[in-house]
């Protein structure tokens, strides 16, 4: 092999594929290696005739969807991870996985480097090294973005690219009309630059791809039940509906036929059904990792039903000290994937520990989506530590209410002690 032998993370994007040609035309020998991380609204086969038109050496990819959902996703539901408390980390969650599989095709070719086309501004940069450092230290970054004479080719951006693209005629989905960047995988699609880099302008409504707007959303309400087998989504059934219950005529619903089984395609079923619902879109301003803010769209129909019904049932089958610790943590979990960092040794231990928590999170929620709502109407389980019989408001049940004195007044100790030795 060349001693220029560099494998490039390539999406078929507008950088990836100018980096390509690029790289090519400086004499690279250039292997675009594209990671099926669950697309949805890209032609994996026009890709592949994209590098090739665009000067690569060879095409590799690999179908990474289980390994995303089981290895990556299912530790950041577990670990309720939402950057700055919103972001669901979609993006963030794949660079690792995609620069995991790019190190193994480097090695199993030969080359002694590996090139990204993220930016020299953004997160992504760091989330590929540090993966590269972390499981390849023996191999070479190729910093395009950061090389002085791209950066002098390229001066005004994605128009330069744009104009660079159109002069070597390569296919590129990113125009003058739709002058932003997009990355798509099975949990989500953001969308950032162009337009959106003036946060007080809205979404346009050519970046709904994945979902519809929440107000073009059906009329009536969808429902069905979820259930979960130690914090894993295993099927969905259809929820159908009792007679009504009590004086309130509240409607009871059991579960009906099954819908979807098995995880992936519980996602599958759970992401198409809160898409058509208009469920899962959040913009918002970020900080970055390098220092910046930046303004994004995301759209992550499934992820975002999911993450509301794990919460739920885990609000009924873990401790309160449970579900407090893991809340605590989950803040600087979320920031650890944010950065780049998920294989730092504290973020593999978190990961661990998530695993642990889940054991006996099992059992049924009932989803209702309506025009960008999530609600969730019931859940259930054999291993619930909510009693009603203790709970309850009517009568004293198998709670003490007297018993609730000594507790009080132990917990008011330190207070009455402030107030007789310091006053106010």
């Amino acid at each position: 092999m060349s001693k220029k032998h560099v494998v490039l993370a390539y999406s078929g994007g507008l950088d990836t594929t100018v980096i390509l040609h690029w790289l090519a035309q400086r004499g690279y020998e250039v292997t675009a290696f594209l990671a099926d991380v669950g697309q949805r609204t890209e032609d994996l086969d026009l890709i592949a005739a994209r590098a090739a038109k665009g000067g690569a050496a060879r095409f590799v990819s690999k179908n990474l969807r289980e390994e995303f959902l089981h290895e990556f996703f299912l530790p950041c539901l577990h670990g309720h991870a939402q950057y700055e408390g919103r972001y669901l980390l979609g993006t963030s969650i794949a660079r690792p996985l995609i620069a995991k599989a790019q190190v193994e095709t480097a090695k199993d070719l030969g080359a002694q480097l590996l090139a990204h086309g993220a930016t020299g501004k953004g997160n992504d940069q760091v989330r590929f090294e540090l993966t590269y450092q972390a499981l390849a230290p023996e191999l070479n970054t190729l910093p395009v973005w950061r090389d002085p004479e791209f950066i002098a080719t390229f001066s005004e951006g994605r128009k330069s690219m744009l104009a660079y693209a159109a002069d070597h005629r390569l296919e590129v989905k990113a125009s003058a009309a739709k002058p932003w960047s997009s990355d798509d995988n099975l949990l989500h699609i953001s969308y950032e630059a162009g337009i959106l880099e003036d946060p007080w302008v809205g979404a346009p409504a050519a970046l709904f791809e994945r979902m519809v707007h929440p107000t073009k959303a059906p009329d009536q309400v969808e429902r069905f039940i979820i259930r979960w087998q130690g914090g894993i989504p295993v099927a969905v059934s259809a929820a159908v509906p009792n007679a009504p219950q009590g004086d309130l005529g509240v409607l009871s619903y059991e579960a009906g036929d099954t819908l979807a089984e098995g995880f992936a395609s519980v996602f599958d079923y759970v992401d198409l059904a809160a898409a058509r619902n208009g469920v899962g879109s959040l913009g918002l301003v970020e900080s970055r990792y390098v220092g910046m803010k930046s303004r994004g769209e995301y759209h992550a129909p499934g992820h975002s039903v999911l993450l509301a019904a794990h919460r739920d049932i885990e609000a009924l089958c873990l401790t309160g000290s449970l579900i407090l610790d893991k809340e605590r943590r989950a803040i600087d979990f979320a920031t650890s994937v944010y950065n780049g960092y998920w294989y730092d040794a504290a973020t593999e231990a978190h990961r661990t520990y998530l695993q642990a928590t889940q054991a006996t999170v099992t059992g049924e929620t009932r989803i209702a989506l309506y025009k960008g709502n999530v609600i969730i109407e019931g859940r259930r389980s054999p291993l619930a530590l909510y009693d009603a019989d203790i709970a309850t408001m009517d009568g004293e049940g198998k709670y003490r209410q007297e018993d609730a004195t000594g507790f009080i007044r132990l917990h008011g100790l330190p207070l009455r002690v402030r107030r007789q030795v310091q006053g106010r």
